[in-house]
């Protein structure tokens, strides 16, 4: 199994608009998406320097799996969405 980690930072321009609206957009892909087997987004409420704003957990059986979700449409439509805002990401890939 691959866990899928992402951990996002929002511009302030818009920011709790933008994140509610992404998160929203990602909470729909488990629908469209076989390959997912566990997602899971979350919103940041304790502020820090060290605090994203947004992070995505996800599950997929194998490294093709992810691989074909992160090129289906659906999955590349969100990307650009969150692109569009300007947000920032770093991400994790591990095997369990």
């Amino acid at each position: 199994m691959i866990k899928h980690i992402v951990a996002f930072d929002f511009p302030e321009s818009g920011k709790l608009e933008n994140i509610q609206r992404l998160k929203r957009l990602l909470e729909k892909l488990p629908d469209l998406i076989p390959e997912i087997k566990y997602y899971e987004v979350g919103v940041n409420i304790i502020e820090s320097e060290r605090s994203k704003d947004m992070v995505l957990i996800s599950e997929f059986e194998n490294i093709e799996a992810l691989r074909r979700y992160a090129a289906h449409p659906e999955h590349q439509q969100v990307v650009q969405a969150i692109q569009a805002t300007g947000a920032k990401s770093v991400v994790v890939d591990f095997e369990f």
